[in-house]
C-alpha cells in the first residue's frame, strides 16, 4: 500500500513500481510518467515501492510510454494491468500508422483505376471490411488484393442493365 500527495491510499502488486502506481491511478498518467518522487526524493522509475511511501508522479504534457518498460529484466512493469496498458497503447499507435499507410496504398490504387471520386466506405462496405480504419489496414497487411477493389468497383448486372436503361 502506497499512498498519494493528497494521502489517498493506493493497492499495488508486491514490488511495484511508481510506473505501477501512475497506471493505476491514471492510464493518461502512465503514458505521460516521465520520472517519481517517493517521500520527497526522485527515484528510477524501476524502484519497487514500499508499503506506507508517499509517490507522486512527474509527467510530461504529451507523450507516450517507452517500450522499455515491457521488458521484464529492467523491471519497470510489476502490474498485469500496467503492462496491458502499455501493449494497448502501442498496438494503437501501430494501428493508426498502418491505417495511415493503408489509406495511401488505397487512394494510389484509386488513381490507377481513374476512380477518385469512389466513397471509401462504400468501397470497404462492398469489400466486406466494416469500417474504412478496417479496409487501410488490411490493405497495409496485404490482407487481400489490390485487384478486389477494382473487382468491387465493377457494376453487377443489374446495375449495368439499369444504368443502360436510363441512358438508352
Amino acid at each position: 500500500y502506497v499512498l498519494t500527495p493528497q494521502a489517498r491510499v493506493v493497492e499495488l502488486p508486491a514490488g511495484g513500481t511508481p510506473i505501477d502506481f501512475a497506471y493505476h491511478i491514471h492510464s493518461e498518467l502512465g503514458h505521460r510518467c516521465r520520472g517519481a518522487r517517493v517521500n520527497g526524493a526522485i527515484v528510477p522509475l524501476n524502484t519497487p515501492l514500499a508499503s506506507g511511501q508517499t509517490v507522486e508522479i512527474v509527467a510530461a504534457k504529451t507523450g507516450g510510454p517507452s517500450r522499455d518498460w515491457l521488458n521484464p529484466e529492467l523491471g519497470y512493469l510489476h502490474s498485469a494491468r500496467s503492462r496491458a496498458k502499455v501493449r494497448q497503447w502501442f498496438n494503437a499507435l501501430e494501428f493508426e500508422q498502418s491505417v495511415t499507410a493503408g489509406r495511401e496504398i488505397v487512394e494510389k490504387e484509386l488513381q490507377r483505376l481513374g476512380k477518385t471520386v469512389v466513397k471509401l466506405e462504400d468501397l470497404a462496405r462492398r469489400l466486406g471490411f466494416n469500417t474504412v480504419d478496417d479496409l487501410c489496414a488490411a490493405a497495409t497487411k496485404e490482407e487481400f488484393s489490390l485487384r478486389s477493389i477494382e473487382q468491387a468497383l465493377v457494376p453487377t448486372p443489374a446495375v449495368a442493365e439499369a444504368l443502360s436503361a436510363l441512358v438508352g
